[in-house]
């Protein structure tokens, strides 16, 4: 498990990047599993997983599909309707 980063900072969700970013940071936490597992998983570095689960980088389609995809909330729909429904502005470890 990574070391938490930024513990009780509040995590901005207004803009779909930021919603996206912080609702996949709340599944990687409910399941227990750090930034590195994750991104070799998806096929990506760490530092670009972070930098989208803090909502600063635009990625592709195939890239926010793969990260969907490792939660198993396919089709898209499914993650987005998890992502609304997940607290806004909600404090969360990096």
């Amino acid at each position: 498990m990574a070391k938490p980063v930024g513990v009780g900072k509040i995590r901005k969700s207004t803009t779909p990047r930021e919603r996206f970013g912080a609702a996949i940071t709340q599944l990687r936490i409910e399941k227990k599993i750090s930034q590195s597992v994750v991104a070799a998983k998806v096929g990506c570095e760490e530092f670009y997983l972070r930098n989208i689960e803090q909502g600063k980088e635009n990625f592709s389609f195939d890239i926010m599909y793969a990260i969907v995809s490792y939660y198993d909330l396919l089709p898209l729909s499914r993650f987005w309707a998890y992502a609304e429904n997940a607290p806004t502005s909600q404090a969360v470890d990096s």
